[in-house]
């Protein structure tokens, strides 16, 4: 029943995934007409199978060393595949109630989006929920018995398919248009996923996240300025970072001058692209952070429900000094 837990609570955390990757994924021009064996564990809750010892039994398991019960694999696989329609469900709903109800185009078109007033934040957004529906959807696969390279597979699948259809949607809509700049970063937050599974040396890069609610969208929320703004919106108070491991990255003999819990992360942001003072939508300025991380998963501790939360704090930038390179040079005593 350990095994079981541990795969329905990755289910829950990967339905919840599913929520913020299509929120992460409003895009350019939606915001700019307003103004988704061999193997290392660690993904999520796990990354494989952990622990359990082979049933004597294997002839109707999908493998020698699956800990679960065969009507234990039914049962987790089925919670899977359930996971992943209602994801997937759940994305067509709030897309078509956000974005799909506008006027549609004569004919399917295209659109490039690069570089607009948000100077291409919503393309970090389009990264990270690629990155994450692939990682989260291989953790449950795996946690369901589906062997290491299969689950990679069906996982980068799911997580291509999700976010295509996003854009195939948009495309025959005339405010938004399929973006071929979204897709490119969505290839490459799912490229990322897989190469780490590949290659786990690669794990040594995180991408975190970190978020505070700017005034534009406080007063937007107490109906001071007009517009749309929302949190998924709010590029301004959203902060992507690529986290790294120092002390992993180190050679042996260097080690020891670096506290294993301390990372060191790089992160992408941007001033005021809405005026919090009118609401208007004006071009920002790139901010580009660089400040020391805190590691959770170095926290004491290895229970398994533990070491599930801790990891996935792991994907959380917390608040501390950070030295701001531009638009200007800036130490900021406590970054959020």
């Amino acid at each position: 029943m350990q095994h079981i837990g541990r795969s329905l609570f990755a289910l829950a955390l990967f339905a919840g995934a599913a929520t913020n990757v299509s929120l992460a994924q409003d895009s350019t021009g939606r915001a700019q007409d307003s103004t988704a064996a061999e193997f290392l564990p660690g993904l999520l809750v796990t990354s494989g199978i952990e622990g359990g010892q082979p049933h004597t039994s294997v002839a109707s398991l999908p493998n020698a060393g699956c800990p679960l019960t065969p009507g234990q694999v039914t049962a987790a696989r089925s919670g899977v595949g359930a996971a992943f329609v209602g994801g997937n469900a759940y994305l067509y709903h709030y897309f078509k109630k956000a974005w799909w109800s506008g006027t549609r185009a004569p004919h399917f078109f295209f659109r490039a989006d690069w570089d607009q007033e948000f100077r291409d934040q919503d393309k970090f957004g389009h990264m990270f929920g690629g990155y994450h529906l692939a990682r989260i959807g291989y953790s449950g696969l795996r946690e369901a018995c589906v062997g290491e390279k299969k689950a990679i597979f069906w996982s980068a699948a799911y997580a291509a398919a999700f976010q295509l259809q996003i854009e195939i949607f948009d495309g025959q809509f005339v405010k938004y248009g399929f973006s071929y700049a979204d897709m490119i970063a969505n290839t490459a937050g799912q490229t990322l996923a897989v190469m780490q599974e590949l290659h786990p040396s690669l794990r040594a890069i995180k991408p975190t996240v970190s978020y505070h609610k700017t005034r534009a969208l406080a007063n937007t929320e107490n109906g001071q300025i007009p517009g749309e703004l929302r949190p998924s919106l709010d590029y301004s108070g959203q902060t992507y970072w690529f986290s790294a491991d120092v002390n992993q990255l180190l050679p042996d003999g260097a080690k020891q001058y670096w506290p294993s819990f301390i990372r060191f992360s790089a992160g992408h942001s941007v001033t005021d692209w809405i005026n919090p003072e009118t609401g208007a939508a004006q071009r920002a300025r790139r901010k580009i952070i660089l400040t020391l991380d805190f590691d959770p998963e170095k926290l004491p501790g290895n229970a398994p429900w533990w070491r599930s939360v801790k990891h996935t704090l792991s994907y959380y930038h917390f608040p501390a000094p950070a030295l701001e390179l531009t638009p200007k040079l800036h130490l900021s005593p406590w970054y959020r």
